[in-house]
């Protein structure tokens, strides 16, 4: 009901031929799909939902989101609102100032942070009195990674 399920496959690049008919080029049989979309695999609202319930999150609890891509924004907040959780999301174009004040405002209990927004996030260090918990979205996480959490629960 509130998975993302797509069957829609990237358009193929055309393909040029020698006069024999064999595929000129030497990614002929590669995958053709460029950009973010072909590096960041599909957040399942199901999953996410289960790794909120594992790590104690409900009703009552709330939750502040720093996430770039409106797909994996989407699919993030379909999986915690599920559960109960009141979702704010944040852009994280904004001055730090500014986006420590809506992250006090939001009262979150966990913040899922893109790891490319690291430094907006950083930029709130030092401005607030309570700070929620950390999960990091994307490649390059150390620790706290949504991306392996919810890997893990194949």
């Amino acid at each position: 009901m509130y998975g993302i399920n797509s069957s829609v496959e990237g358009i193929p690049a055309p393909v040029s031929r020698d006069i024999h008919g064999r595929i000129q080029g030497s990614n002929a049989g590669a995958d053709r799909r460029i950009g973010q979309a072909a590096l960041v695999p599909a957040i399942c609202p199901h999953r996410v939902a289960r790794w909120a319930c594992g790590e104690g999150l409900g009703a009552g609890a709330s939750a502040a989101l720093l996430v770039r891509d409106l797909g994996q924004a989407e699919a993030i907040r379909l999986g915690l609102t599920r559960l109960g959780l009141r979702v704010s999301c944040l852009d994280g174009d904004r001055s730090a100032e500014v986006l420590a004040d809506n992250l006090t405002q939001s009262r979150a209990t966990v913040a899922i942070v893109d790891t490319t927004l690291a430094d907006a996030y950083a930029g709130v260090m030092g401005r607030l009195v309570r700070y929620p918990a950390v999960w990091w979205n994307g490649p390059g996480a150390d620790f706290a990674s949504l991306d392996h959490a919810l890997a893990e629960q194949d």
